[in-house]
């Protein structure tokens, strides 16, 4: 299924902006510690094991012979993107370990988990154009512009995923358990949990789980930028730079033009 999403984006300087330096289908992975939303991609992550089997040894010893019998099935793991060798290796150290000193290797585990985490990089995408806060926030009250995407959602990579955000009322708490032996879920609660405060952002994020602070070209079957939209407060001459560089690129140039009932449509430029 093809959708068309977009993605919105300050205003533009010629010569040194983000609309001279795009590349057709090379898009930009940022690093969510620059976010303004301090807890995105960033869980609290811990041993929610309840205490009164946590202080049983036996299933302690239970759960990390679950682990091992995992990690010796060489199908278990299969399609886990969550799981890369690093982490691998601190599952393995974990079960091999004879010293059971659980409080250090929750901290252990959670360091672990959490550097997996800090590698993923994010593009912020929406499939609404007409949502004036998205451009109020994200485009300078409508100087900027936005980038349109035709995106396929028959074309996962193995690297890069398409992730619905959903919203909830608290930030999620995992445990380092689900990380081990439901890495699948664990994967989609980490990248697509956001508060509900974010609702409006109504977001759908491309999540790239070996890269951030760089740009990657995508195959066009993946994702192939279809338009560059002028924001409806950008002055006259940049729109002239995004005419040129979209003809650059060969996409449509289009404008955001205001109502005087407090709506918004977008128009092609000729």
């Amino acid at each position: 299924m093809k959708q068309k999403l977009y993605r919105f984006q300050p205003i533009c300087v010629p010569g040194s902006d983000r609309l001279s330096s795009l590349k057709m289908n090379e898009v930009w992975f940022s690093d969510p510690t620059s976010f303004n939303d301090p807890f995105d991609l960033r869980p609290n992550i811990r041993d929610l094991v309840p205490d009164r089997w946590s202080d049983n040894e036996d299933f302690m010893l239970a759960r990390r012979k679950a682990l091992a019998s995992l990690l010796a099935d060489g199908n278990a793991y299969q399609g886990a993107l969550f799981i890369d060798p690093a982490l691998m290796d601190e599952f393995q150290a974990w079960i091999s370990d004879e010293t059971n000193d659980e409080l250090d290797w929750d901290c252990r585990l959670r360091a672990a988990i959490g550097t997996r985490i800090a590698q993923f990089g994010v593009v912020c995408l929406t499939p609404r154009l007409d949502n004036l806060l998205m451009w109020a926030h994200y485009a300078n009250n409508g100087q900027g512009f936005g980038i349109e995407y035709e995106v396929d959602w028959g074309h996962q990579s193995q690297d890069i995923r398409y992730v619905p955000v959903q919203y909830s009322s608290n930030v999620p708490e995992l445990c380092f358990s689900e990380a081990m032996f439901t890495p699948h879920q664990f994967l989609q609660r980490v990248i697509a949990s956001k508060h509900s405060d974010w609702a409006y952002e109504q977001e759908i994020r491309l999540v790239c789980l070996n890269g951030k602070g760089k740009s990657i070209e995508l195959p066009t079957n993946f994702a192939r930028m279809t338009s560059l939209i002028a924001g409806y407060a950008m002055p006259l001459p940049l729109q002239e730079h995004l005419i040129q560089t979209a003809t650059k690129l060969g996409v449509e140039a289009r404008r955001m033009k205001t109502s005087e009932w407090g709506g918004m449509r977008d128009e092609r430029i000729t």
